[in-house]
């Protein structure tokens, strides 16, 4: 092969060799602002993984610090109620009474028997709407069927007995407020005394002492007669609304019941409220009269009270 033959080879070939170099170069220059973008975006993810791991741990402390603070609240809110509690509550001392009675026609109410019971608190008046609704609003508890907007319907009515609420939001109620439901003996001594009244003001009954005998009426407020105040200065406990307590209900229980602190049957399906309410004849009224019905009913004329161990 000639000289100028390998020339012109090597010639080619450089061209060749330039153009692929060239190519190289325009496509490395176009990935590296690529790379560099990956790398930089690859910084800045870092940083933002250490602010936001930095974040976090502050986070998690400030979570800790809110829980310790909210618990120390949360007691000093329940010491707080305590005292208010034994400030809106009337003490029964410890002491005996006759419970039941001994009327044809009424055996769940029979026999009359004598019962010892501990020292306890029980509410002055009956749970209000007002109070009911402070309740609703802090726990976003269900509200009463009959409320709208989650309050009562009448603005008036805020020192009224609380009603439509069932047993279990009775219960879940006295338990927010650091109280509990007191048990049946309990509701008739504070309502009948300890000299075995018919009624907690006496023997007779009149519309000057509590509102009764209106199927078409309503509840009144708390407060509305004195006259009928018991004598152990509790208002309100027959008449207006009835008022669920504790126990399960069991028409023969009266013939078993323990002589002290009896706290009813141990299970049931039917829990019992006492004295009778606006839409009941005398006879319902009666500190002695018993009526029950399922935990999970409510009623516009069922509401209740709170009791509290006196410890």
């Amino acid at each position: 092969m000639e000289d100028w033959t390998y020339g012109l080879i090597i010639v080619i070939c450089g061209i060749a060799w330039v153009h692929i170099f060239v190519d190289y170069r325009r496509k490395l220059m176009r990935v590296m602002p690529g790379v560099e973008q990956v790398a930089a975006r690859k910084r800045e993810f870092s940083t933002q993984i250490s602010e936001a791991q930095n974040n976090s741990d502050h986070i998690v402390h400030s979570i800790g610090d809110l829980q310790h603070e909210i618990e120390s609240l949360d007691e000093k809110r329940a010491e707080m109620q305590k005292k208010l509690n034994e400030a809106e509550m009337i003490l029964i001392p410890p002491g005996k009474f006759d419970m039941g009675s001994n009327i044809a026609g009424k055996e769940d109410e029979n026999p009359e028997h004598k019962i010892t019971l501990k020292g306890y608190y029980i509410d002055k008046f009956e749970v209000t709407n007002m109070q009911y609704k402070d309740f609703i609003d802090v726990t976003d508890r269900r509200p009463p069927i009959h409320w709208r907007s989650r309050t009562f319907p009448d603005p008036r009515a805020g020192n009224h007995p609380v009603v439509n609420i069932t047993w279990n939001d009775t219960e879940a109620y006295a338990a927010w407020i650091g109280k509990r439901l007191p048990t049946e003996a309990e509701w008739e001594r504070a309502a009948r005394g300890d000299h075995g009244n018919e009624y907690p003001w006496g023997k007779s009954c009149s519309p000057d002492f509590t509102n009764f005998a209106t199927p078409d009426g309503s509840t009144s407020p708390i407060d509305k007669y004195p006259r009928g105040v018991s004598e152990h200065k509790v208002w309100d406990m027959c008449g207006n609304v009835g008022e669920w307590v504790q126990d399960w209900y069991d028409a023969k229980y009266y013939t078993r019941t323990p002589e002290a602190n009896p706290m009813g049957p141990e299970n049931g399906h039917q829990r019992i409220y006492r004295g009778g309410g606006y839409h009941c004849l005398r006879m319902d009224i009666r500190c002695a009269a018993r009526h029950f019905t399922l935990p999970t009913s409510s009623q516009m004329y069922i509401g209740f009270r709170c009791a509290m161990d006196a410890d």
